[in-house]
């Protein structure tokens, strides 16, 4: 897995859909979803 460095943005709507998409799929935290929901694009 490549290290990512950019910092990504989003408000508290957007950040909860991040934990809910997380939780559905059994990811501990956002930061590892976002990365699932980036390499799947």
């Amino acid at each position: 897995m490549t290290k990512r460095t950019m910092p990504i943005c989003c408000d508290l709507e957007q950040y909860k859909l991040i934990e809910k998409y997380a939780k559905k799929r059994g990811i501990i935290n956002a930061s590892q979803a976002v990365e699932k929901i980036l390499n799947e694009i």
